[in-house]
């Protein structure tokens, strides 16, 4: 299981993991309510990662 994290702080409490509403490359955004730290599981995307954005024109 591969996971990236958005957002990482050293936990404060217990960890555990909640489910969020929010989408990532179509996974689901995990958090821990004891840090508030969140992730997508690699595994579970459905969509491309976004590609690097192209240079603007000058």
């Amino acid at each position: 299981m591969s996971a990236r994290f958005l957002t990482s702080w050293p936990c404060q409490d217990a960890c555990g993991t909640v489910e969020t509403d929010e989408r990532v490359e179509g996974a689901p955004v995990y958090r821990c309510p004891g840090c508030d730290s969140s992730w997508i599981e690699l595994n579970e995307r459905t969509e491309p990662a976004d590609a690097d954005p192209k240079p603007a024109a000058d």
